[in-house]
């Protein structure tokens, strides 16, 4: 099943990134600049389950920590933030039938929207322009292989390398291109790769 889901994913990612190459060809706006990145960034498959429990208790998230997730779909790496520590959370995706499926998940477990947010906006738009990622002490990313390129470069920015303040980033299914890993597991399959600030060098 998860390897199907895969192949479904990697599917759907070639059939956009021709419509994309296709439609930036011919001049077409039937696709907006803002949304093609985020289509062309991230799996359709959700992270599964055992890998939020595994890793959510190694990130060192409080009540006072901001995670922000990048490509969150159903939103359960906030909802599962949230429950568990308390901390203020934020989502971005561009798929608004997953983004629904996330609101409605938020409201099922009694989360408020100063708690747990998503928001429609491409990933590499909010990293590129957003403050609030230099706000974050925690970044998910779920993204393929092609995007890790530049969200790589695209952190190593906007996030502060080296100062006192630690960011952990915590990437579902590939390394992030440009960063060394403080740890990694496989989990069913799926390689998990967790990166701090304070383990990088300029």
């Amino acid at each position: 099943m998860k390897q199907a889901l895969l192949l479904y994913a990697k599917r759907r990612f070639n059939e956009m990134k021709s419509d994309h190459e296709r439609q930036t060809t011919t001049g077409s706006t039937t696709t907006t600049p803002k949304s093609s990145p985020s289509q062309l960034a991230a799996p359709i498959s959700p992270t599964p389950n055992l890998i939020i429990e595994v890793f959510l208790p190694l990130l060192g998230l409080s009540d006072d920590s901001f995670l922000v997730d990048l490509g969150c779909g159903d939103g359960r790496w906030l909802i599962a933030a949230n429950k568990q520590f308390g901390c203020r959370c934020l989502g971005i995706d561009v798929d608004e039938e997953r983004l629904e499926r996330a609101r409605k998940s938020i409201c099922e477990n009694g989360l408020g929207e100063e708690a747990v947010q998503v928001r429609r906006q491409d990933v590499f738009e909010f990293a590129k322009e957003c403050d609030e990622i230099r706000e974050a002490d925690v970044v998910v990313l779920y993204l393929f292989r092609e995007a890790m390129v530049e969200m790589g470069a695209l952190l190593r920015r906007r996030v502060s390398l080296g100062e006192r303040r630690r960011v952990q980033i915590l990437s579902v299914g590939f390394a992030l291109v440009g960063w060394n890993s403080v740890r990694e597991e496989k989990i069913n399959g799926i390689r998990v790769y967790l990166y701090s600030t304070d383990g990088q060098h300029r």
